[in-house]
């Protein structure tokens, strides 16, 4: 066992019911000696993860742990309103929503929102995707600057479709354009006969930024419909980003 799993066995001893312990109760507890969860509370202690009482010589939760709580609060109830929205499109149009967060090169479902239209295809969430492949993740990409946006792109980028970008400059390009017009879209990149809209927005509080996107069978839907479902997702956009207020 590593230190680092020190680490989490000692704040997994913590709950409600028992927020205190002593170095002994927690050395009984987790199975380790003296000696090792004296050298991860230090470390504990030294970040702000957990409080010592001298007087009573016990541990609790430290203030970096409320902390971290209050920005995981703070993220979900951004990730709420998300989905909310989303509902309500997918209610509309009928199709498969997903809502994402970055991944390394990757980008991972968060939550997938299904659709009445029975072709909808629905990944699960925790499924990965290469970001610069789908309309939510270039959306996404679409908020860095160059800089940023690179770290998360391979050099050279893996093949993906006859329609995705296969270089840099093909991506940058189709990402000033999505800063110019406001609209992502794909068609047959990741998925063979399915499109999708997508959009980013990023968190007033975290600044971590989500997408969101509707996908449907791209063969299927009109170039009216296709409006339709970005104009939505346009207003949903403008709906969260004018959120901030909530959380103040």
């Amino acid at each position: 066992m590593g230190a680092l799993d020190d680490a989490i066995s000692i704040l997994g001893c913590f709950s409600f019911e028992e927020p205190t312990f002593t170095q002994a109760d927690i050395a009984r507890q987790i199975d380790r000696p003296k000696a090792t969860v004296h050298r991860a509370l230090k470390s504990l202690r030294e970040s702000g993860l957990v409080d010592y009482e001298p007087n009573s010589r016990v541990y609790s939760p430290g203030l970096r742990l409320y902390e971290l709580g209050q920005v995981f609060r703070s993220q979900n109830q951004f990730l709420d309103l998300i989905v909310k929205q989303l509902q309500q499109v997918c209610d509309r149009v009928g199709y498969t929503g997903y809502i994402t967060v970055f991944d390394g090169y990757d980008l991972t479902i968060l939550q997938v929102i299904r659709g009445k239209n029975p072709l909808a295809i629905t990944r699960i969430p925790a499924y990965k995707t290469i970001a610069y492949s789908t309309s939510n993740g270039r959306a996404m990409l679409s908020m860095l600057s160059e800089e940023e946006w690179k770290k998360r792109i391979p050099d050279p980028m893996p093949y993906i479709s006859p329609r995705t970008p296969s270089n840099h400059e093909e991506l940058s390009q189709a990402l000033e354009k999505i800063r110019q017009t406001g609209r992502s879209f794909a068609t047959e990149e990741s998925l063979a006969g399915i499109a999708s809209v997508g959009i980013a927005i990023r968190d007033p509080d975290t600044t971590e930024i989500f997408g969101a996107a509707i996908s449907f069978p791209a063969n299927l839907v009109t170039e009216q419909e296709r409006e339709t479902i970005a104009e939505l997702m346009d207003k949903m956009k403008s709906n969260l980003a004018g959120i901030k207020g909530i959380f103040e």
